[in-house]
C-alpha cells in the first residue's frame, strides 16, 4: 500500500526539509500540529515561515519513492497555530 510522502517547506531558506511518510494528509497535519505546539522550536516560534507539502508517495513494499507531480500545498503551519490559540 502506498503512503504519502511529505516535507515541510521553509519559506525563509527556500528549502524543503527531510521528507516523512504518513498515511493521509490528516495524519501529516496532526504531526505538524504537534511540532508547532512543542514549545521552543522554530516551528512554534515562526509558524508563518513553514508550509506542509505533499511531495509524492512511498511504496513501503518496494521501498521506492515516487514524485509524479509537483509538490502540493497541504496546509500553512500558521493556520494550525491560530486554530490552537
Amino acid at each position: 500500500m502506498d503512503k504519502n510522502l511529505y516535507s515541510i517547506y521553509d519559506k525563509k531558506s527556500e528549502t524543503y526539509m527531510q521528507p516523512f511518510v504518513e498515511l493521509t494528509d490528516g495524519t501529516a497535519i496532526r504531526q505538524c500540529t504537534d511540532l508547532i505546539n512543542n514549545g521552543n522550536t522554530p516551528f512554534s516560534k515562526f509558524p508563518e515561515d513553514f508550509t506542509l507539502m505533499r511531495i509524492g508517495s512511498w511504496d513501503e513494499v518496494g521501498g521506492i519513492p515516487t514524485a509524479d507531480n509537483p509538490p502540493e500545498i497541504v496546509i500553512e503551519l500558521l493556520t494550525l497555530k491560530e486554530a490552537k490559540e
